[in-house]
């Protein structure tokens, strides 16, 4: 009971000095596991989510998605997603087509980077190949000071009906806060309303951003996958490297997340199946020692305690 009010007590002091959410808060989680499988929250692949009601949507998503690749028909196979930036909505698609291996193209358009005519060209592409095709068209909402980019896109939305091509596009951004205020914004803009009309609403997705136990689940698959990628096989990471992930702000995201674990990896000696808290840094790395002295009160207990894998 008194470990339990110092726990209080300490969150609060830290609470009031912060003045915002401490993650101590989060402690509980990480020091209660024990272990983990990781296939209990896979959503297609690698692609993980902690809350359910989150996991089960993506993974429905996922489903009408590969319904469209399976299923050669003269419709509009069309989808639209908002997703959080850093809730690794690229990913989520990369992994859809990964497990489809080579039943289908893949092809990943990132508007932002084009202009109009390699946009057309980029979708042409897309839409001439010979078997299933899953296109990615991400960030969606850029060039918003010009006319051209739905102008060119709202044609290929309709290849399908021809019956010559058969492509599932996804269509995917970050801005307005929201599903329904990017919907707002692209509507604003000229032939938004017409992509818009050719994404059945059934199709319309939001991907949440990552919360505090997502995190944790793609630090452990991505340090999973990360050992599995050069033959080291992990099956143990410490708590106190886990909460240290799972707080700090600058790996908030799943692709930084996926850099960070792969470089602690590969400092985990031949041999050894566990990554420890200091495997995360460098030698010497300040950050090391700064993170133990804000949370060494409160979570001793994490050091030298393992969360086991199960894949």
């Amino acid at each position: 009971m008194l470990k339990g009010q110092e726990y209080v007590a300490e969150y609060h002091n830290s609470l009031r000095e912060a003045g915002k959410a401490s993650p101590y808060w989060n402690y509980p989680l990480i020091a209660e596991l024990d272990s983990v499988r990781l296939s209990r929250y896979r959503v297609v692949g690698h692609y993980t989510r902690f809350e359910a009601s989150v996991l089960n949507e993506l993974k429905d998503a996922r489903n009408r998605i590969v319904s469209g690749l399976d299923h050669h028909s003269h419709h509009r196979e069309n989808h639209l997603v908002w997703a959080a930036p850093g809730s690794g909505k690229t990913y989520f698609v990369e992994q859809i087509a990964d497990a489809l291996g080579d039943a289908l193209e893949y092809r990943e358009i990132n508007l932002a980077k084009f202009d109009a005519s390699a946009f057309d060209a980029a979708l042409s592409d897309a839409t001439r190949t010979r078997r299933p095709t899953l296109c990615l068209v991400d960030e969606v909402d850029a060039h918003g000071g010009e006319a051209w980019p739905y102008e060119v896109l709202m044609p290929y939305l309709d290849a399908n009906l021809a019956g010559t091509a058969h492509v599932v596009f996804v269509i995917a951004g970050s801005s307005g806060f929201s599903l329904e205020g990017m919907k707002q914004r692209i509507r604003s803009r000229p032939k938004g309303a017409d992509v818009l009309s050719r994404i059945p609403a059934s199709n319309q997705f939001t991907i949440a951003p990552l919360g505090f136990g997502d995190r944790v689940l793609v630090a452990l698959s991505q340090l999973h996958t990360a050992g599995a990628a050069i033959g080291h096989d992990i099956q143990a990471v410490e708590k106190l490297g886990l909460y240290y992930v799972a707080v700090t702000d600058r790996l908030a995201s799943a692709r930084q997340l996926q850099e960070f674990a792969a470089a602690a990896v590969e400092r985990v000696p031949r041999g050894d199946d566990r990554v420890k808290y200091d495997h995360l840094f460098v030698p010497g790395d300040p950050e090391n020692k700064r993170f133990w002295v804000d949370v060494s009160t409160v979570a001793r207990d994490l050091v030298n305690s393992y969360v086991t894998l199960e894949a």
